[in-house]
């Protein structure tokens, strides 16, 4: 089910989590170093393949919800 709309999906989704943990990271900022939120990708792999998984399953919610209630 790859399609040129998921992975459009997957990237804009990506990109919303990294732009909210800036600004999680410049509203908390004690919070935040712990996290080691902040930059534009986390420096522990594990934790960037868990924030990527999660921006492809809601990329694959959005493309199902998108093609079942189109604007």
């Amino acid at each position: 089910m790859t399609t040129p709309r998921l992975l459009e999906f997957y990237e804009k989704e990506l990109r919303f989590i990294r732009e909210m943990g800036v600004e999680f990271s410049k509203r908390y900022p004690k919070i935040a170093a712990g996290l080691d939120l902040g930059s534009a990708e986390c420096a522990d792999p594990y934790v960037e393949r868990l924030i990527e998984s999660f921006a492809f399953l809601t990329a694959r919610i959005q493309l199902k919800m998108d093609a079942e209630y189109p604007r």
